[in-house]
């Protein structure tokens, strides 16, 4: 093959590589638009593909030599990594005594599997319990597993025949304080809002429902908003917003509410991409995490989370220590 020949298959390879740059380039910079446009706010949860996809262009493009095609991919990469790799280290107090265990689950109309769920709570020896979707045939399903047992108190509401019922459940003595806050009135969902006495020690725990982006996308970035300024309210005080956000750190509004004073508790426990939804025989498998635990004034001990039957939504769950006394 003569050197004339060689040179427009190796424009082409070029070519290719830089297409492929631009492609991904585009979608990674996706998370930096604050819209609500549909399309974008699904692509603001394909940020780890990116980083895979431009780790593989840089494989690809060392193999063929592409060298001066190995400069602009190898900044993207590098981009992405700033991105992506601090949620991969840790920052736990993993000797701090585990004097607080919070949990919240999905129940996806109240269909998940109250034995599962029940087993979870008891594996963890889970203190405090956030269910959403909560429906009146699934509050007396997990009473019945023997939640009424393990839990002493719960505020909130079940709800027939919707997504909106929530319910948080409490091994602790609770105060309920939800009352008519402008954080509430951008969701239909029961967001129960309750002072749980640990051990001596007030705790504020918020529970969360934010509107789906993909039916309300002007409702779900204003619930967001409103809890940024919700948690703006609070001071100093143990806090804890807990439940289904319906967005993940690739949405720009869900980060404004963190990084201004919340930890998350994954990306505390430095558990890298957290894959907790799509479950349930859904046309994709799970690669992205809608449900969190932010809290501010508690030091994260562990997380994790567990799948269970009958839900698209994996169990959330955190162990904290309280401030010192």
């Amino acid at each position: 093959m003569t050197r004339s020949e060689v040179r427009p298959r190796w424009r082409w390879a070029d070519l290719g590589i830089a297409a492929v740059l631009v492609v991904l380039a585009v979608v990674g910079a996706a998370r930096w638009l604050d819209t609500t446009a549909r399309p974008v706010i699904v692509l603001q949860t394909a940020g780890p593909f990116v980083a895979i996809g431009l780790l593989g262009l840089l494989v690809a493009t060392a193999v063929l030599r592409r060298w001066w095609m190995l400069l602009p991919v190898t900044v993207a990469v590098v981009v992405a990594a700033t991105i992506a790799l601090p949620g991969w280290f840790a920052h736990t107090s993993p000797g701090a005594p585990r004097e607080l265990t919070v949990m919240t689950i999905n129940l996806y109309f109240g269909r998940a599997d109250p034995d599962q769920v029940a087993e979870a709570v008891r594996a963890h020896s889970v203190d405090v319990l956030v269910a959403t979707e909560l429906t009146p045939e699934a509050e007396l399903a997990l009473d019945a597993s023997g939640l009424d047992e393990w839990f002493i108190e719960r505020a909130g509401e079940a709800r027939p025949d919707s997504s909106d019922g929530t319910m948080v459940y409490s091994r602790f003595p609770i105060t309920e304080v939800t009352g008519t806050d402008p954080v509430d009135a951008y969701t239909p969902s029961v967001q129960p809002e309750v002072i749980v006495d640990v051990s001596g020690t007030p705790v504020r725990v918020k529970a969360v429902h934010v509107t789906a982006p993909t039916h309300e996308g002007e409702q779900w970035r204003a619930g967001l908003r409103a809890l940024a300024t919700w948690r703006d309210r609070q001071g100093e005080q143990a806090t804890v917003l807990v439940g289904d956000f319906n967005a993940s750190q690739g949405h720009p509004a869900f980060r404004s509410l963190v990084e201004e004073g919340l930890e998350d508790a994954h990306r505390v426990a430095g558990l890298g991409w957290v894959r907790a939804w799509p479950f349930g025989g859904r046309r994709v498998p799970p690669y992205v995490q809608l449900d969190h635990l932010l809290t501010r004034g508690l030091s994260v001990i562990e997380a994790g989370q567990v799948a269970i039957h009958g839900t698209d939504h994996a169990i959330i769950w955190g162990a904290y220590s309280l401030p010192s006394r």
